[in-house]
């Protein structure tokens, strides 16, 4: 046992594994927990009296705790086979910044122990990285910027795009990654494309479950990672036992990889199978936020008090949305995207960025408070069909609205594959540029265009009073078809924001219309 002193704390670190054989073959004569310094000062490194080891991958952090750690890497030996190590870190002191340091590595590392109390702290969320590593690298580095103080990550499947093949592990999550994983501990859900991979479970295993059914606890916070995709009974019932033993946290989080809800242009609204069995579960044991990835955009769906977050637009190319969910959909962003998290004062605060750290949408949850969002966006289209040329009429709508004083109401008329661009036709020409028809808010008009280039439309509408209303319209619009287009489908999704007469925004849940553009 290799033991090393800092500021007044005693850092035992316990050998596991591989080194009794290692040894035994004349190779890496020196323990592997001899490798590894933890300090809580970057100036109390010292110098390794030992040959550097033969670093690959990593070093990375693992299954971080109130008290201890796990510091890994892959390494060679002097063969050309790659060796997993891990060091165990005990003795730590709870909610504490430690640095690390592995003889051979190039960069050191950095973690948070857990706190054993309320006591604030941050997290970060993504996924669907895979090959898409320039925008993952950008995410990567926003991230470490705009939370520097994160305790973990949480990464909700589809790191790579072949689990089984070891060069897609260095060159879409070793490389790209190296600094995240420095800079703080990931904790992965299995996505299909790590399947079954023998490197998922050589990397995470040590996170329990073979790294695909695992939770731990950071203060009075408990987050649950799970591979529930099958809907098999053997992983209901791991998920059922696990929730109705943590019944006692303030916040429960459920991170697993293919979603429960989704927006999708086949319109199915997420996987009925688990809806069916997984959603009871998640609404009997008070489960308070859903992570999950697999589809590449960034979306929040709420459900009887339970918001489902899918944010995966880590890396791979985004996806097109269908139609939101009815009195569930609050946000649909074809982007790539992060969100960071912060736990405080009994309240999680969720803001989501896109990868160059602009900020797209933000909320936050208060346990045992449920959410009362009572308006919805409605939008009625004069015909469902059109051809080229042909032009058509959307009506957009507020319904069941209390106290609006502002109303801003964006959108985008374009579909990228295949490219469609549909044309505004202008409803008072004697203004200059082109206008929609004013619906019946009765505010002020502050912004009222639309840009055929850039096929984007905006109306904003303030000083309203204080408006109730079970149904009233926002503004209307015609839209015209090319003479040529591509026959297709075009889901036009307006994103609305509200505010009452204290400034205080309104939360709705979205709607939208799908216009199949067919040959004459």
């Amino acid at each position: 046992m290799y033991k090393t002193t800092f500021e007044g704390i005693l850092i035992s670190t316990v050998v596991i594994g591989t080194f009794f054989f290692s040894t035994f073959l004349g190779c890496n004569l020196y323990p592997d927990e001899d490798q590894v310094q933890v300090v809580t000062d970057v100036n109390e490194f010292e110098s390794f009296p030992f040959p550097p080891r033969d670093i690959i991958y990593g070093p990375y952090s693992l299954k971080v705790t109130t008290d201890s750690a796990i510091i890994a890497w892959e390494e060679k030996d002097g063969t050309s086979v790659l060796r997993h190590v891990e060091v165990p870190i005990t003795d730590l002191s709870q909610a504490t910044e430690y640095f690390y340091r592995v003889n051979g590595a190039s960069q050191d590392g950095r973690f948070l122990t857990a706190t054993e109390d309320d006591a604030p702290f941050s997290f970060l969320v993504w996924s669907d990285s895979r090959t898409g590593t320039d925008v993952a690298m950008q995410i990567a580095d926003q991230m470490i910027s705009l939370a520097p103080d994160a305790s973990f990550v949480l990464h909700a499947g589809d790191l790579v795009i072949d689990g089984d093949r070891e060069e897609c592990w260095k060159d879409e999550w070793w490389t790209p990654m190296h600094d995240l994983l420095l800079h703080c501990p990931i904790y992965p859900a299995m996505g299909n494309h790590e399947e079954d991979s023998e490197f998922y479970y050589r990397y995470f295993s040590s996170l329990g479950g073979k790294g695909t059914n695992y939770s731990f606890d950071w203060g009075t916070t408990h987050l649950v990672v799970c591979k529930i995709d099958d809907g098999s009974s053997e992983q209901i019932e791991w998920l059922e036992k696990d929730l109705e033993s943590s019944t006692a946290a303030e916040l429960t989080i459920v991170c697993h990889h293919v979603p429960m809800y989704s927006s999708t242009t086949s319109n199915e609204g997420g996987i009925a199978y688990l809806q069916d069995s997984i959603v009871p579960l998640f609404e009997k044991y008070g489960v308070d936020l859903v992570i999950s990835g697999d589809v590449h955009s960034y979306q929040h769906h709420f459900k009887n008090n339970i918001h489902y977050l899918i944010s995966a637009g880590g890396g791979e190319k985004p996806y097109d949305y269908g139609l939101p969910l009815e009195g569930m959909t609050l946000t649909l962003l074809k982007t790539y995207n992060f969100s960071c998290c912060r736990v405080e004062n009994n309240t999680m605060y969720i803001t989501t960025y896109n990868q160059v750290g602009e900020l797209i949408d933000s909320f936050e949850i208060v346990p045992d408070s449920p959410s009362i969002i009572k308006s919805q966006i409605e939008v009625e289209a004069s015909s469902s069909e059109v051809t080229f040329g042909e032009q058509f009429r959307v009506d957009f709508y507020i319904s069941s609205v209390e106290d609006l004083n502002a109303a801003t109401l964006t959108l985008d008329y374009y579909k990228d594959e295949p490219p469609v661009v549909l044309e505004v036709i202008d409803a008072d020409p004697l203004v200059e540029g082109i206008q929609v028809e004013p619906g019946e808010l009765g505010g002020e008009i502050q912004a009222n265009s639309a840009d055929n280039h850039s096929a984007i439309l905006g109306y904003h509408e303030e000083n309203i009073g204080g408006l109730n209303s079970d149904k009233v319209k926002i503004a209307s619009a015609v839209f015209r078809v090319p003479e040529e287009a591509y026959i297709t489908a075009m889901y036009l999704v307006p994103k609305v924001t509200l505010f009452d007469t204290s400034g205080s925004k309104i939360f709705n849940f979205m709607g939208g219309t799908r216009i199949i553009i067919k040959k004459r």
